[in-house]
């Protein structure tokens, strides 16, 4: 499921006209990250969280600093907001269109996220429909009560979610951030429970699809954990460039060196030592093939899921 490459983002609109959406906080959020739409110009704001925030950090090599609670997105880390931010509006269709900066009933009954799974067990190909809560619902009362359900199933008071929380979850779902959410994020971003209880797949074929599942979710992991390692030496090395040739180079001499940049050399020699001819070049170019994501170790991301089974 690719992000499209045109926008139609003008949908939303909150508060300052020199914003698209301003950010509105919500439990657990910390920092407010900043982007600008590409077709409008104007900037677009949503709060995010702690664990998300690391996952970030570690994929763009962004720093969030605690001296600013606004972090602005550059380069390909904004490339990639806007990306994800198109797919949030055009892909899903959720929109705010009151402009309050929250999701609610109305507007979510629009949003597509409800799962229809076509399963065939011989091949192991895996084919999902997206519809939205009104295509599954036989009138709109129907559809506005299947949204209240899928907000008390997910734990959001008062009948809304505000379109920062909504946008965070999404970017959960996206485990690689690639901007292109695959079937299997999809599937593994909904809740094991239901997936074991819809009716619509026979006992064998959940039995298939599970083993799919964790062979993916373990495949996805070892990428993850192995991206995690390279990127925090990485990261750090690029961090310090003046010691950067003596650590590549094992070269360094410890007396010139600061406490703090001792420690560096310290923690990083064993990586780099026999590594000697790297260059800062192929650093880069390992760091961007990398492909980082803390989901399946990190416990927060249960409480992140948008999709929901088709009933």
């Amino acid at each position: 499921m690719q992000v499209p490459s045109t926008s139609n983002s003008l949908y939303i609109q909150q508060g300052n006209g020199e914003y698209m959406h301003q950010a509105v906080k919500f439990g657990g959020a910390d920092k407010i990250i900043e982007f600008t739409d590409k077709d409008s110009g104007r900037k677009i704001q949503f709060y995010s969280d702690d664990a998300m925030e690391k996952s970030l950090q570690r994929k763009f090599g962004v720093t969030f600093s605690d001296d600013t609670s606004i972090v602005k997105a550059t380069g390909s880390f904004e490339k990639y907001l806007q990306d994800m931010w198109e797919f949030q509006i055009n892909d899903s269709n959720t929109k705010d269109t009151n402009n309050d900066g929250y999701l609610d009933v109305k507007e979510m009954s629009y949003s597509e996220r409800n799962v229809d799974i076509e399963f065939n067990k011989i091949t192991k190909d895996i084919k999902l429909d997206i519809l939205s809560f009104r295509e599954i619902s036989s009138s709109e009362g129907e559809a506005l009560k299947s949204v209240e359900n899928y907000f008390k199933d997910h734990g959001y008071s008062n009948n809304r979610i505000t379109v920062d929380q909504d946008f965070n979850n999404l970017l959960y779902i996206d485990t690689n951030f690639d901007a292109n959410i695959e079937d299997m994020e999809i599937l593994a971003d909904m809740s094991p429970q239901k997936l074991m209880e819809h009716e619509g797949l026979a006992l064998d074929e959940k039995s298939i699809l599970f083993s799919m599942l964790d062979e993916w979710k373990k495949k996805r992991e070892n990428e993850n954990e192995t991206a995690n390692g390279y990127a925090n030496s990485i990261n750090t090395i690029k961090a310090k460039d003046n010691i950067l040739n003596k650590l590549l180079n094992n070269e360094a001499d410890m007396s010139k060196l600061s406490e703090k940049e001792k420690s560096v050399f310290l923690q990083n020699r064993k990586s780099v030592q026999n590594s000697e001819t790297i260059s800062m070049e192929q650093l880069v170019q390992m760091k961007e093939k990398l492909q980082v994501s803390a989901k399946y170790i990190n416990t927060q991301a249960d409480n992140a899921r948008v999709f929901s089974l088709k009933i």
